[in-house]
């Protein structure tokens, strides 16, 4: 009979399954030279017993990979769960060592929220798992439980606290001073996903082609690709059984058509450990903005819901320049809509606050110009062309930086070009327009920066500054 779910955080479980030989009795017997049966260990009771409840009553939803599922092979699939999923419990009784380099791996990606445990019998640990850190339940001379009651109690407290506090238990994190494995710029996390991560090579090609499907009869484009992603996601539905990597790529899929109501519905059938993750949280509050904002009317609710996303990775002290990118993005959208519908007032309020968020998320990584260079297009916007003119050139630095990184795309340039009208260098806007246009893949790129532009043609007229070469370079647009 399947248990009920919590609807709470996933905490995967390491453990050992089935009945196994106990070790210790196993030793024992050797060293005292008797025969006879030795000692077996129910881990499956266990489980069912202990740690399963024990999560539950966290407000925890139990995730486990059994042997026989995978065939006794532990599969991709598995390593990203005890990666990505929010909480761990790992059991370390009997010395089993696929659980050790599990927690291993669990140790060298989570600074947090991983709970190593052990019998009583099979106490003193190995030196490397610290004893303060260990949760221990008691077992009788049997390997029966000595206080069930009190032992689920203790770790449904002790998971709590975990999910409460997140206060680094990984020894490595702990000891090496908050090491980190990944120096890469948040914003460009989402748009090379795909370069990084290697993954079922077969899924990848189809998830291509599905991309540039072309129309036939009077279909558009956009249905026809977004019919083709579709129709991949549910050849691999369920998604629990799908890598990691390809479920990201099928997110990012849906938002290279701008296919953004598929979108939003996928990211909510996603598995919560994936759903969770600080990547999907921040494109869940970039497409709830990009639908609630293109709703008639505007859907005020659906965007609160993204704002309260992205304040929810920045109260678990997991914000970035992506964040703040995504979250200045939709006060960019408030000015724009209570500007376009003539309300100076109150679009000058979003302005100002977009402004605000803008300029956490460049000084939170000065690499990341995206940030950078709308927080420079603000200030331009608010009449602060002193300021703007101030910090212009390491937003400039951040975008040539970034295109000696990689090979320099659309965005690239176009930030570039933003940049030196600010600057009223001319010459060098009309040479970033030349490189841009024939990278634009799609008309709608052209037409954002487009629309960048006139906004700051429109303050400069209103303050009654020269705007003849800014609408030479307009015109070039149309």
């Amino acid at each position: 009979m399947e248990t009920e779910r919590t609807n709470g955080p996933f905490c995967f479980v390491i453990t050992s399954f089935g009945s196994k030989p106990n070790i210790k009795d196993l030793h024992q017997r050797v060293a005292d030279g008797k025969g006879g049966p030795v000692q077996q260990i129910q881990f499956d009771e266990i489980y069912k017993q202990l740690i399963e409840p024990a999560i539950r009553k966290a407000g925890m939803e139990p995730l486990i990979e059994h042997e026989e599922k995978a065939g006794g092979i532990i599969h991709k699939t598995m390593y990203e769960k005890i990666i990505l999923a929010e909480f761990c419990v790992a059991d370390l009784t009997n010395a089993n060592p696929n659980a050790y380099y599990e927690l291993g791996m669990r140790y060298a990606t989570k600074p947090f929220t991983t709970i190593p445990m052990i019998a009583s019998s099979h106490h003193p640990p190995p030196f490397d798992v610290a004893p303060n850190r260990l949760f221990t339940y008691g077992v009788d001379n049997d390997f029966k439980f000595s206080d069930l009651a009190g032992d689920l109690a203790r770790l449904v407290v002790r998971l709590e606290e975990s999910k409460a506090k997140r206060s680094t238990d990984s020894p490595l994190y702990d000891l090496v001073n908050g090491i980190s494995f990944n120096n890469s710029v948040a914003h460009e996390k989402t748009d090379v996903f795909r370069e990084k991560v290697e993954y079922d090579k077969k899924i990848k090609q189809e998830l291509a082609y599905a991309r540039a499907k072309s129309p036939v009869g009077n279909e558009t484009k956009k249905e026809v690709r977004t019919a083709a992603i579709t129709a991949v996601v549910k050849k691999y539905t369920p998604l629990e059984n799908t890598e990691t990597g390809v479920i990201i790529d099928m997110m990012i899929s849906y938002r290279n058509i701008e296919a953004f109501a598929e979108m939003q519905a996928f990211i909510e059938s996603m598995p919560r450990y994936v759903f969770e993750t600080v990547m999907v949280q921040e494109q869940y509050a970039f497409v709830l903005n990009r639908n609630g904002g293109k709703k008639k009317p505007v859907d005020e609710v659906m965007i609160d819901k993204a704002e309260a996303v992205l304040e929810g990775v920045k109260e678990k002290e997991k914000a970035s320049s992506e964040t703040y990118g995504i979250w200045g993005r939709i006060y960019k959208d408030k000015f724009e809509r209570a500007y376009d519908s003539g309300d100076k007032a109150e679009a000058k309020v979003h302005l100002k606050k977009a402004c605000q968020i803008y300029q956490l998320g460049f000084e939170f990584d000065p690499r990341d110009a995206y940030p950078g260079v709308n927080y420079v297009t603000c200030l331009e916007l608010l009449g602060e062309h002193a300021k703007a003119l101030r910090l212009l050139p390491a937003v400039e630095y951040a975008a040539l930086a970034k295109m000696k990184r990689k090979k320099p795309d659309y965005w690239d340039y176009a930030t570039l070009l933003e940049l030196a009208v600010i600057e009223n260098k001319y010459d060098d806007a009309e040479e970033f327009y030349q490189e841009a246009k024939p990278i634009a893949t799609e008309t709608w790129m052209l037409g954002t920066t487009k629309k960048n532009l006139e906004k700051i043609l429109n303050y400069r007229k209103e303050r009654g500054e020269g705007t003849g070469e800014l609408e030479s370079l307009l015109a070039k647009f149309s």
